[in-house]
């Protein structure tokens, strides 16, 4: 039961914070303090609008020259920012494979999620699409014959959770009810900060899935997988943050979190801590990923100094890089508010500056959230066209069809799901004790269906499925 002593306690206190959310005075009250959060971060003299177009347009174009003159442009700096390939074609294939999670949850009709996921051998356990500040819509299912159990988080679709990303004050991650929990007191878990948005949603979410995973995943030996895209994705790095101190501080490898356009969403220490059980991929140019008070401090940083050298005469013969690099380390901002993007970094970028309809070719490297390229906003035409779910599908394909040898093949090699396979009534697996957009009560003998072949790949490839899913029905 890992090393909580009472859990019932702290689902409650978790469902605390969120009552003064439904009301619209109490979500205007966060957003002033996010607003005077940036005034007081980049309270300095900006450039007039006219200056400021200019200045960004002239970087733009010095980006581009850079790329197209020397398309290993990004390779040779991510080299000498200590990142190393991407090397693993199981990891990429996982990375290709749990993508398709991030974006199936996106679908509100349960009937169509149930259907992709029996045809995988999977089982739908809940759908819960309840959409508010602060709540964040998920599915939860799992993979009998593997013991893998996905919860999915959806991103940012509606206006309610575009308001969930805004308000983008930092606050303590951990909610500490009236019996302290053991774990977070461990390697100054308690001084962990989050992005107050995601930190709510992610509470939001354990309140729903906590008594699952407490009563039926971790006395099975189900291994827990997080994906999410975008909002989806910080929710699920600071849920597999909260998980770990909670549930899985003595079993981490029982806990792995892919996330997909993730936001910065925590401080530096706790969000390098998360390496080993979290990885965040980014896509090239997305926007998204680079979203934070420092960067934006950092920018309007860089783009005063650009106006300075090209006043100078001197901009045509600066190094940008360097520039750059000078100016990243001379930019400070207070720990608490410098979030990061957590855990492992799989950067996936363009070699050169490919047109509308050329080929895109990709490499990918492998960091963590100090990576200097997250660091500063790029802008170029496809910074927000980089976010969508489908680009980092496409990019993940191309970089895991390469590592394991199928350059060529289609992208739904790597989708767990047929589009074409017929779910009848006598191969689909039904779980009785569970029902979408309800709450896990207790814990109860499980009904198994027939064997069905699953395709997801397992992140323990060495452990052999026991007990009830034995290749014998024990229904």
């Amino acid at each position: 039961m890992g090393l909580c002593q009472s859990h019932e306690d702290d689902v409650i206190d978790a469902d605390d914070g969120f009552e003064g959310l439904q009301s619209s005075s109490e979500i205007a009250r966060r957003l002033r303090h996010v607003l005077d959060l940036a005034h007081r971060v980049l309270d300095e003299d900006s450039l007039p609008f006219i200056d400021l177009i200019r200045v960004v347009r002239r970087i733009s174009r010095v980006s581009k020259a850079m790329r197209l003159a020397n398309p290993e442009v990004i390779t040779q700096e991510c080299l000498q920012d200590g990142c190393k390939p991407l090397s693993s074609a199981e990891e990429a294939r996982q990375l290709a494979s749990y993508v398709y999670h991030a974006q199936l949850v996106y679908e509100s009709d349960t009937d169509v999620v149930r259907h992709r996921l029996t045809t995988c051998g999977m089982m739908l356990i809940q759908h819960n699409k309840e959409n508010n500040t602060g709540r964040v819509a998920n599915y939860f299912a799992i993979d009998p014959r593997q013991k893998i159990a996905v919860l999915a988080i959806r991103g940012t679709s509606t206006f309610e959770d575009a308001i969930t990303d805004i308000i983008a004050e930092t606050e303590p991650l951990h909610i500490v009810g009236q019996k302290v929990l053991n774990a977070v007191l461990v390697a100054g878990s308690l001084r962990a900060s989050a992005h107050e948005g995601f930190r709510l949603a992610a509470y939001g979410v354990l309140h729903q899935v906590e008594p699952v995973i407490l009563h039926f995943l971790q006395p099975l030996g189900y291994q827990l997988i997080l994906c999410g895209h975008s909002l989806g994705a910080g929710t699920a790095c600071c849920l597999s943050k909260i998980l770990h101190d909670r549930l899985f501080y003595t079993r981490p490898h029982m806990l792995r979190c892919f996330a997909y356009a993730t936001p910065p969403c925590l401080d530096k220490n706790t969000a390098l801590s998360m390496v080993p059980y979290t990885t965040s991929v980014v896509h090239h140019d997305d926007f998204v990923t680079r979203a934070s008070l420092y960067n934006a401090k950092l920018m309007s940083t860089i783009w005063k100094e650009a106006k300075r050298l090209m006043d100078d005469d001197e901009f045509e013969e600066c190094d940008p890089l360097s520039v750059v690099h000078r100016l990243q380390r001379i930019v400070k901002l207070d720990p608490k508010d410098d979030l990061f993007v957590a855990g492992r970094v799989v950067f996936v970028y363009k070699l050169g500056y490919p047109r509308r309809r050329d080929p895109v070719q990709y490499k990918a490297t492998t960091k963590d959230g100090t990576l200097s390229r997250l660091r500063c906003f790029s802008f170029s035409r496809t910074s927000l066209t980089d976010h969508s779910c489908s680009r980092y599908i496409a990019a993940l394909e191309q970089v895991a069809s390469r590592l394991i040898g199928t350059t060529g093949r289609s992208a739904e090699e790597f989708q767990p799901w047929g589009e074409d396979k017929q779910i009848g009534p006598q191969d689909a697996p039904h779980c009785n004790i569970f029902f979408e957009d309800t709450r896990f009560s207790s814990p109860q003998p499980l009904p198994c269906g027939p064997p069905v072949t699953p395709v997801l790949p397992t992140l323990l490839t060495s452990r052999q499925p026991q007990g009830l899913h034995d290749g014998k029905s024990q229904c």
